[in-house]
């Protein structure tokens, strides 16, 4: 675990997870509603393999996550009948947000990001809390789930995660666009109140899983200042000298051929379709659109050879959305795959997010 923060009192880490404030003890039994907040200790892409290993840039994200200069937080709302989590509606929340040197977090408002990169609004950080179902008999991830069809806004909202640089001025290195965050994998019984997943010597032993999609277009603006790459040309290429000026590694124009034959550049095809328009944000999300790259933890498409119509309720069983092709469209009448799926493990930690909103980037909290 890092030593930026509180040494002492109820801020300082504890647990196996190394949580900040124990969400348990601030359970009010007579309160309507209960409230769970956690920050991702540990959040690591695992289904790059080709591009993206885990074992050589794995280590970067865990730096960023032990200096607290990165991260994605958690608010669980839950309806509370005789100081026990019940059934009904609740709420869900998920955003980047940043520390406060003094062992809380914060989510960022609207008006917190800079004028830069791939979209360049200021209230791209800012996160919103969506409606949810609570089902009190579950213990894994559905004891929590956004109603697809209620929160199709939600599932398509481009959400920006800042990274920031290394020391001493700790600025914004480059940010990550994703969009359809879902959880795959969370325990969620009582006793993952205050930790799902925990710090085992030197590293992190994760228990959550989530997934994601990142598109082509929006990630292809920032550099990353470590590697020299767009996240795109890391997803598509992984790390080579050069990508940023070779046209063969603009991941935007280069003509994709099929990964390992002779002459090809290409290490990953993109696999997924992203709505792109406002007729298609309103239909239907990101999903999986082609099954073929291996790494993606089994997961597999659901989706249909023909475009949506009208809206889509993947939770009643029909597809997701269409199909795509990863060599560029055409093949079966099928759109080109404009995405990547991000499959992410995860360690929780108990948090206290604060409820004023940040305008200001993540400082250093080094020395604090």
């Amino acid at each position: 675990m890092n030593d930026i923060g509180p040494d002492e009192g109820m801020y300082a880490q504890k647990g196996k997870c190394c949580y900040r404030r124990s969400n348990t003890a601030r359970v009010d039994a007579a309160a309507a509603t209960r409230i769970y907040e956690f920050r991702l200790n540990d959040f690591v892409l695992i289904n790059h393999q080709q591009t993206i290993s885990p074992v050589s840039l794995g280590p970067i994200q865990k730096q960023r996550s032990d200096g607290e200069e990165q991260s994605i937080l958690f608010r669980f709302t839950f309806p509370q009948e005789g100081g026990k989590i019940a059934s009904g509606d609740g709420k869900f929340k998920v955003g980047s947000g940043r520390y406060n040197c003094d062992g809380t977090y914060s989510y960022y408002n609207q008006q917190a990001a800079p004028a830069m990169g791939a979209n360049g609004k200021p209230d791209r950080w800012w996160a919103p809390e969506l409606p949810a179902k609570v089902d009190a008999t579950k213990t894994d991830r559905n004891r929590v789930k956004v109603v697809y069809k209620d929160a199709l806004s939600g599932k398509n909202l481009e959400a920006y995660t800042p990274y920031l640089g290394a020391a001493p001025d700790y600025s914004i290195d480059w940010e990550g666009e994703s969009q359809g965050f879902d959880i795959l994998v969370m325990p969620s019984a009582d006793e993952n109140a205050n930790c799902v997943g925990e710090r085992i010597p030197g590293d992190w032993q994760p228990a959550g899983k989530t997934v994601a999609f990142g598109r082509i277009d929006l990630n292809g603006v920032d550099v990353l200042d470590s590697l020299g790459v767009t996240f795109c040309q890391l997803m598509a290429f992984g790390s080579v000298a050069n990508a940023a000026t070779d046209p063969q590694y603009d991941c935007k124009k280069a003509p994709r051929c099929t990964p390992g034959e002779a002459g090809c550049a290409w290490k990953r095809l993109p696999d997924s379709l992203c709505p792109t328009s406002d007729d298609e944000k309103s239909k239907w999300g990101c999903h999986l659109g082609y099954g073929g790259n291996t790494d993606n933890q089994g997961l597999t498409p659901n989706c249909s050879m023909t475009a949506p119509t009208a809206l889509l309720d993947p939770d009643t069983g029909t597809p997701e959305g269409q199909c795509c092709d990863p060599n560029g469209g055409g093949k079966d009448g099928l759109p080109a795959c404009n995405a990547w799926i991000q499959i992410n493990e995860f360690v929780a930690a108990a948090a206290e997010i604060t409820d004023s909103l940040s305008d200001e980037v993540q400082k250093s909290c080094h020395g604090q």
